[in-house]
């Protein structure tokens, strides 16, 4: 029917695989990324459900076709056979990923943790015990097997839990795209082959962006900037929303959506007095933009470019 109808197949396709009505995948954290929800299971047909899921990824992969969904750094894993890690935890809980790197940063023989080889986990709001081995009950965590708990706790939060939605998935993928295939990619190429750049639009990141610190909206230093962001590539508004935000996704739902350290946060544009070659700096837990005042709208692309060029990744101390 041409290629217009089949991308908006696809595009339709993939948005139902992850509403919520399903049950079948679940928000990251930060609300940019999807991942198979440990609890659904409440609907009996699940499986069929994610072997489906899995069918239509493969299809999409098959006929070069893109998919409006991004899935956790971890799920992607798991399609490509690779072992998750703690720090994948930090997509779903970030505060229980810090105090995983805490446990292994630190001596804990001392502490009084009394941590065992078995965790809580809410099901459905009840609270059940799960052993992370045979008898980890009565297992004690100790310094020495510290890392083994880490590593457990990890897969039953990133596997274990849904290990059934995840091999249903691939029986679906795998009728399309075969194991030895996939697995020449790593996560981050599979997600720009099913995904590709994520899309920003403009207008809808102006009309929620807020100013602060003495910047106005009819600012000159404002409108050069906005002027700047519609002239750039989509590949450096993606860096710009990386440099900013510590996310190259827009949440569903738009910029409205985006979240902050402690819930819904708008993205923030900051002045901040002008010296020469100064770069534009960024607070990435409060989505915050700090702007020199620059004097020209050329100075201001220059000086932006090689901020986000040279440090769209990675962090300071403030």
């Amino acid at each position: 029917m041409g290629q217009g109808v089949v991308r908006e197949w696809f595009d339709i396709l993939s948005n139902e695989i992850v509403n919520p009505d399903y049950a079948l995948f679940t928000q990251s954290a930060d609300g940019t990324t999807f991942q198979p929800n440990s609890n659904s299971y409440v609907n009996p047909d699940h499986l069929n459900y994610f072997r489906f899921a899995g069918q239509i990824l493969g299809l999409a992969l098959n006929h070069r076709q893109l998919v409006n969904i991004y899935f956790t750094r971890s799920f992607y894993e798991h399609i490509l056979g690779i072992p998750v890690n703690y720090q994948d935890v930090a997509s779903i809980d970030p505060e229980y990923a810090k105090n995983l790197q805490w446990i292994l940063d630190n001596d804990i023989s001392d502490l009084g943790l009394e941590l065992t080889f078995s965790v809580e986990t809410d099901v459905f709001g009840a609270m059940e015990e799960v052993p992370l081995k045979p008898g980890g009950g009565s297992i004690l965590v100790t310094q020495n097997n510290k890392a083994e708990y880490v590593q457990l706790v990890t897969e039953l939060r990133m596997t274990r839990a849904i290990q059934p939605q995840i091999n249903a998935f691939l029986q679906g993928f795998h009728m399309f795209i075969p194991p030895s295939l996939i697995q020449l990619f790593d996560e981050y190429e599979l997600e720009l082959l099913l995904s590709g750049m994520p899309e920003i639009d403009v207008s809808d990141w102006i009309k929620n962006t807020e100013y602060t610190s003495g910047y106005e909206r009819e600012d000159p230093v404002i409108q050069w900037f906005w002027e700047v962001v519609e002239d750039i590539t989509q590949e450096e508004r993606v860096l710009l929303l990386q440099f900013v935000t510590g996310s190259s996704r827009v949440p569903h739902g738009g910029f409205a959506n985006i979240m902050g350290g402690s819930g819904l946060q708008n993205f923030t544009i900051a002045a901040v007095p002008y010296t020469p070659n100064l770069l534009p700096t960024s607070s990435t837990c409060i989505n915050m933009l700090k702007l020199p005042e620059y004097p020209s709208k050329e100075i201001l692309k220059d000086r932006l470019l090689v901020a986000l060029h040279c440090g769209s990744y990675g962090y300071t101390m403030a």
